[in-house]
């Protein structure tokens, strides 16, 4: 990892995560990372972990989607639940796209979520590094501890940015105490992944989180999301 933290996570993330990056927490997890790297296949790339950072910038998050840890299978790109250009579209992804339909009658091509993150929707995982083929191997490690720095931050920003938080899944649902303010909307669901499960009946499909939260931004006179 670069001790260059304005290249990491871009200018915005920066003024509120220096104080993590220089943390002893931070340089045993940087270790242990630097050591996965080196002698095992971690997913992402090295250099896309604080990807979701540099693509949606601190005061442009309209809103947050919070998932789990990334693909183990080679998939992921440093955006949660984004496959980018690879054909493979994962079962979590698959859903998703099946209740944005749903939900808006937006059809997305592929599984590249970037232009959602370029439009202000920030796709954080709970942990940012996984072994290939190990989901939650890096559970521990102590992302914990950066995610929530990085929520408290987003929390208190000023009231006229509004901001959505989807939290899907009980692994990220943990983290809904850091939004209580008025501005925040919190809407919560079983993670996508639980319907290939169940089903289809697990409780994802029907959340409708989608135009809940174009709802919301409108509401608060924010620009909506082109899902």
């Amino acid at each position: 990892m670069s001790d260059t933290y304005e290249h990491v996570v871009g200018p915005g993330w920066s003024e509120h995560l220096n104080t993590e990056f220089q943390s002893s927490y931070m340089n045993k997890l940087r270790d242990k990372i630097d050591i996965c790297y080196t002698f095992s296949t971690v997913f992402p790339e090295q250099k896309n972990i604080f990807r979701a950072y540099r693509k949606t910038d601190f005061d442009k998050v309209k809103v947050l989607i919070l998932g789990q840890d990334p693909y183990h299978d080679g998939a992921a790109t440093g955006l949660a639940f984004d496959v980018g250009s690879s054909t493979k579209i994962n079962p979590s992804l698959r859903n998703i796209k099946k209740e944005v339909y749903n939900s808006v009658g937006a059809e997305i091509s592929g599984g590249n979520l970037e232009p959602w993150a370029d439009q202000g929707v920030f796709l954080l995982n709970t942990i940012l590094t996984v072994d290939k083929g190990s989901p939650k191997s890096h559970d521990g490690y102590g992302w914990e501890k950066f995610i929530a720095a990085t929520l408290s931050a987003l929390s208190f920003r000023k009231a006229e940015l509004p901001l959505v938080v989807m939290l899907w899944g009980k692994a990220s649902q943990v983290y809904e105490k850091f939004f209580t303010m008025p501005h925040h909307l919190i809407l919560k669901a079983p993670h996508p992944a639980a319907e290939a499960y169940a089903g289809g009946k697990a409780g994802y499909f029907g959340c409708d989180h989608f135009k809940k939260a174009n709802d919301w931004l409108s509401k608060h006179d924010a620009t909506t999301i082109d899902w």
